[in-house]
């Protein structure tokens, strides 16, 4: 069986390439879903999602990032939906936003 008869063990080369290729890109969480999605997450304190604009850089695509709000809390969310190397890849990432009107 070749790696790219099996979707997953196509999407571990990708990320093996990935790691090996550009170590800049960091503070991720990586996995691989059955359908052979390379999944990459982070729930951070800071940042406001600059590590999924860096995979856009890498990867392709463009980062797309919204705020959702309940109440006072506000959380922001980054996310990039592109395809690297023939596999499908979604990478985001979460972090608190400042209330409005006030600071974080």
């Amino acid at each position: 069986m070749t790696a790219h008869s099996n979707p997953q063990a196509s999407a571990a080369t990708a990320l093996s390439q990935l790691l090996t290729e550009h170590p800049e890109v960091v503070g991720l969480t990586w996995s691989i879903n059955t359908l052979g999605v390379l999944e990459g997450e982070q729930h951070a304190e800071t940042g406001h999602g600059q590590v999924v604009d860096d995979c856009a850089q890498v990867l392709g695509g463009t980062a797309a990032h919204t705020v959702l709000s309940r109440a006072d809390d506000r959380l922001g969310l980054a996310q990039l939906t592109t395809t690297w190397r023939d596999v499908p890849v979604h990478v985001w990432a979460s972090y608190p936003e400042a209330p409005i009107g006030g600071a974080l």
